[in-house]
């Protein structure tokens, strides 16, 4: 056991270690926990420093089993790759690289000229139609690509954020129309220093392919813009290099990518 062993709950969802070789924090996942129907945990910080990390991640593992957690995830710096080994030997998974689009000076940068799409807060009864958006739009993220795991549970995540950011205290949800036409969602958050982060966007299945995908991100800038925001920053995975593209002829640079572990737990 290490040197030093704290966990911040009685029932170990949240803990930390630290020894000599290694710090590791972590914390529960509720809102994935409610989906998956077992505990989730996601390991908030990793940090190697010496030889004997190995031996103090045994810590962790016990507190996890003692939890019955049937998924934990991590997410490192793309350099990070004596933590990366560390969490390969003890059964984690690369699964995927993420970037961090973000546009700057957002007040004063020149943007195109608005798409045509209306933007207003999306209303109860529009919740239906972005379900089905969120239930069906999303294909290449973590849960949808490991293929340890159900989709449909993926599927049912995003349902669940949609859900809950119609009445969120920080998070909104913009439906985006053209006309009587719904065709996007975005969920976005206004956050202390004036950046406007996009947790969560889509374009409506049934209209990919018909250049929504440019008019509505457009849209959402001019949004921002307006609300007063500096900057927009959100997260997109590498696969996705359609929209990947679409950032780049948007504006957005791209920081030094990071990288997702899974460990899944092994079913009968």
């Amino acid at each position: 056991m290490p040197e030093a062993y704290k966990s911040a709950q009685q029932d170990d969802t949240t803990g930390v270690i630290h020894t000599r070789d290694l710090d590791l924090e972590w914390a529960e996942a509720p809102w994935d926990t409610a989906v998956f129907g077992f505990p989730v945990l996601q390991i908030t910080r990793i940090d190697v420093r010496g030889p004997a990390a190995d031996a103090a991640v045994s810590a962790f593992e016990v507190v996890r089993d003692r939890l019955g957690a049937g998924l934990v995830s991590c997410r490192l710096a793309h350099d990070r790759l004596k933590e990366s080994m560390l969490l390969e030997a003890h059964g984690f998974r690369f699964i995927e690289m993420v970037y961090q689009p973000e546009l700057d000076d957002l007040q004063i940068r020149k943007l195109d000229p608005e798409s045509g799409l209306s933007v207003a807060r999306a209303e109860q009864v529009q919740l239906p139609l972005l379900l089905d958006i969120a239930g069906s739009a999303f294909r290449n993220e973590r849960f949808h690509m490991d293929p340890r795991m159900d989709p449909a549970l993926g599927d049912q995540r995003y349902r669940n954020w949609v859900m809950s950011s119609l009445n969120h205290p920080r998070q909104r949800l913009y439906a985006l129309n053209d006309g009587d036409r719904l065709v996007a969602f975005f969920v976005t958050e206004m956050l202390p220093d004036g950046t406007c982060y996009w947790h969560l966007n889509a374009v409506a299945p049934q209209v990919q392919g018909q250049g929504y995908g440019r008019r509505a991100w457009l849209a959402m800038l001019h949004q921002a813009r307006e609300a007063g925001a500096r900057r927009v920053r959100t997260c997109i995975v590498a696969r996705n290099h359609r929209v990947l593209n679409l950032y780049a002829r948007l504006g957005f640079r791209f920081p030094p990518p990071m990288m997702t572990f899974h460990w899944v737990r092994e079913r009968p």
